[in-house]
């Protein structure tokens, strides 16, 4: 059998108060594609295969619903199912075929210790074709979550799911499960609820352009351009999407060697932070205060009480 655990974050599930705006916000601004709507659900795919790395799900409020997480067949599903059941979690269902709407499958829900859902899956539908269009984005590339109870949080993904620390600090603390830096980060700080999320550009001047695109449809830059001064050395730039999260570019990401990287904690990354702030190349200093409200949650609880 192989190894029990995680090998990527597929992409993720929000509720929102208006399908129809969002999906158009997701596909002409964003640069994904809905590959289809069924029961009041949008599934929205990048350029890559995987069948779609956001689904918009119409609800009366705005939230982030879960996780969906890859893994690479049927007997490390169960297996992870029966680790699952074993570490006391919130087990939703039994390993199953999923929906084909969704893409299909084989996998199974559950919730973490905060209470937020992850999905397992393999086997799931890939499309045959990539879209050649390098200014939008190829892939999911990470989400970060607020984390209500932290060590508790961060010892699920690590021994349930097998995610690895790549660096701790202050604030944040970086887990991979691929050669990506990171693919899931816990924000400590109120919680539980979603800080951001991340989607992949090939390359800086696809980054760049698909920013402008994001400009001129009327939507402000709020963080960036830069590159991130501490882990993951990825280059940045964050938006506002209308529902009130946070949504980031980003290219470049560090990739990691499991023989040879050291995991840094937090003294490590106080002591020797490159640049001494955010960004590496000291452009992108300040973060917006819209960018803060929406990384805390705040401001998609603004938006759903008509308070913004």
């Amino acid at each position: 059998m192989s190894e029990a655990k995680v090998t990527g974050v597929r992409g993720i599930d929000l509720a929102v108060r208006d399908l129809d705006s969002s999906a158009r916000f997701y596909n002409a601004v964003w640069g994904l594609e809905e590959v289809r709507r069924e029961q009041g659900v949008a599934y929205m795919r990048a350029t890559g295969r995987e069948h779609h790395v956001l689904a918009l799900h119409e609800a009366p409020r705005s939230a982030f619903l879960g996780t969906r997480l890859a893994t690479s067949d049927k007997t490390v599903v169960d297996a992870l199912h029966a680790r699952a059941c074993g570490f006391g979690a919130v087990v939703l269902d039994a390993p199953h075929q999923m929906p084909s709407q969704a893409g299909g499958g084989y996998g199974f829900s559950f919730r973490s210790p905060d209470g937020l859902m992850q999905t397992v899956s393999c086997d799931v539908e890939r499309h045959d074709d990539l879209i050649a269009d390098a200014t939008r984005p190829s892939k999911f590339s990470h989400v970060v979550v607020r984390v209500a109870n932290f060590p508790t949080q961060r010892d699920f993904f690590v021994d349930l799911l097998g995610f690895k620390l790549s660096d701790e600090t202050d604030g944040i603390d970086f887990l991979r499960c691929s050669p990506d830096h990171h693919s899931v980060a816990l924000a400590k700080a109120q919680g539980p609820g979603l800080h951001h999320m991340a989607f992949e550009l090939p390359n800086l001047d696809s980054l760049m352009r698909a920013c402008g695109r994001v400009r001129s449809s009327g939507h402000d830059l709020e963080w960036g351009v830069g590159r991130h001064s501490g882990p993951g050395n990825n280059i940045f730039s964050f938006f506002v999407e209308p529902n009130g999260f946070a949504c980031e570019y980003t290219t470049e990401m560090e990739q990691i060697d499991d023989a040879t990287y050291p995991v840094r904690d937090a003294r490590w990354w106080r002591e020797n932070r490159p640049g001494g702030g955010p960004c590496a190349w000291r452009m992108a200093t300040r973060r917006s205060e819209n960018l803060m409200l929406a990384r805390t949650g705040k401001l998609v609880e603004a938006l759903n009480d008509g308070r913004a």
